[in-house]
């Protein structure tokens, strides 16, 4: 069997096995959010440059331009996820995403694949990180892993780091927390989707907003909150900005839903009464 083969199918594997300890996880908890009248929906990005896909850094700045002035014509606050290596080429973006009032997070420091690091150089990642955003100005609370590749030994590292939560790709109902003893708590904010499908599938913008759509409106009756990601050099190609303007517009007219970044979800989950037994 080839390698490459046979590494693949060990991955997919491995991601199937956490997809169930994440889900057996989440179903010990009650849901943190279960007592509010309305989904609370969650619009981030991970904003990479050419540390994720070389030749991307104009396309990523441009797009994330765009989507700062979408943003601010309906008054939606989000969560950027940044590399580091990128916020210090270009250290203005940070402000600019701070100066609208966004959330800023952790999508590491170079875009490596976390997993595949030995521990030492993980931990080294995750504090050069975060020292990094300090420097800038910004305390980062939160991480998302670059290909949303993590184990446990990245929930620790986050943890003994000093994050506060973690969105990864999962179908898990609710935020639950992933990591807790006496001195902190790591939270999971499951990720719904993202607007890869445009690259991966082919999409039109229109089939695009449909997705959106109708994942907010499933969700009703059955998910307290959804988190929904995008890639601002992805949004930068043609007739995608106008098909995300129309899905803010949705969003905050129609949609019925309370739209905030996940630190703002974070504290709301934190100061629910815990009425299920933690991650032990």
């Amino acid at each position: 069997m080839d390698a490459n083969i046979w590494t693949l199918g060990l991955d997919r594997a491995r991601r199937k096995l956490r997809a169930l300890e994440s889900a057996a996880r989440c179903a010990h908890q009650a849901d943190p959010l279960a007592w509010r009248g309305r989904p609370i929906v969650t619009i981030f990005y991970d904003v990479e440059g050419d540390y994720a896909r070389r030749g991307a850094s104009h396309r990523e700045l441009d797009g994330v331009g765009r989507i700062l002035e979408i943003e601010a014509r309906y008054a939606i606050r989000a969560t950027y996820n940044v590399v580091a290596r990128f916020a210090l080429d270009v250290p203005s973006l940070v402000g600019a995403i701070r100066d609208a009032g966004h959330e800023i997070a952790s999508h590491s420091y170079d875009h490596s694949i976390l997993t595949r690091l030995p521990t030492n150089a993980l931990i080294d990642n995750l504090c050069r990180t975060r020292g990094t955003f300090e420097a800038l100005g910004v305390a980062v609370v939160g991480h998302r892993c670059p290909r949303s590749a993590w184990d446990e030994r990245v929930l620790d590292a986050l943890a003994s780091a000093g994050f506060a939560w973690n969105a990864e790709n999962g179908a898990e109902p609710h935020p639950y927390r992933i990591r807790t003893d006496s001195n902190r708590t790591l939270w999971r904010f499951p990720v719904a989707c993202d607007d890869w499908p445009y690259e991966s599938e082919g999409c039109s913008p229109r089939q695009m907003l449909e997705r959106w759509r109708r994942l907010v409106e499933d969700a009703r009756g059955r998910r307290s909150h959804v988190a929904i990601g995008f890639h601002p050099w992805v949004e930068s190609a043609p007739g995608r900005a106008s098909a995300l303007d129309e899905f803010f517009h949705w969003l905050v007219e129609d949609a019925h839903v309370d739209v905030m970044p996940f630190g703002d979800v974070l504290r709301i989950a934190a100061g629910t009464p815990r009425r299920a037994a933690a991650y032990g």
